[in-house]
């Protein structure tokens, strides 16, 4: 399991960088020191490898989502806290491997874009609910804030609006993020993240 977890963290490295349509498992076995046989045995093809990559990256990211949610920070905090994790997940996979995974695996993209969608939908409803009782969401319907913000995030965090604009993915979620908190913050909403942005630029 060992050897198992060091081949998945070397080349998701490496395939989130360089992307994985080019790269050989010759230079994958390599650049690890090891044996093609040793790899092979245990992921056959490279399509396996890319598999078992897209699953540790998917469980990487919801273990990094679930200690935001158990949070004691207000509903604000956490659905920037949401968005950056997502984003930053995102972030570490280049372009290239974006459109690899695209061009190559649109069934392996879908899932993972279908992953990152059922992740925000189930614990967004959590986040607004909470941000209402707290007093920091105007009352509107939980289902348009959310169907709203998922298709804003899809909408920049993907890999053919990093390959069309000057954007990078954080700056974009940045950007739709705080456009979407301005349009359903309450007054004391709009002054507790006034006060979250001003306290992260400290």
């Amino acid at each position: 399991m060992e050897e198992n977890n060091r081949i998945v963290e070397f080349v998701e490295e490496k395939f989130f960088k360089d992307g994985f349509y080019k790269t050989t498992m010759d230079e994958i076995a390599s650049e690890l020191r090891m044996s093609k046989k040793t790899i092979y045995k245990h992921f056959p093809t490279k399509d396996d490898l890319v598999r078992a990559i897209a699953k540790h990256f998917m469980h990487n990211t919801k273990a990094m989502i679930l200690p935001m949610l158990n949070s004691n920070k207000n509903a604000i905090e956490k659905l920037e806290g949401l968005i950056e994790i997502l984003t930053k997940a995102s972030v570490k996979i280049s372009p290239k491997m974006l459109d690899d995974m695209r061009r190559h695996f649109p069934k392996l993209w879908s899932e993972i874009d279908n992953f990152r969608t059922e992740m925000m939908f189930g614990n967004l409803t959590k986040v607004i609910d909470q941000g209402k009782k707290e007093g920091l969401f105007l009352d509107y319907p939980t289902p348009v804030i959310i169907n709203m913000t998922v298709a804003s995030l899809r909408a920049v965090v993907n890999p053919e609006f990093v390959l069309n604009n000057n954007f990078s993915l954080i700056e974009a979620a940045s950007i739709a993020f705080k456009i979407l908190i301005g349009g359903i913050t309450t007054e004391k909403g709009n002054k507790v993240f006034n006060k979250t942005i001003n306290k992260k630029r400290l």
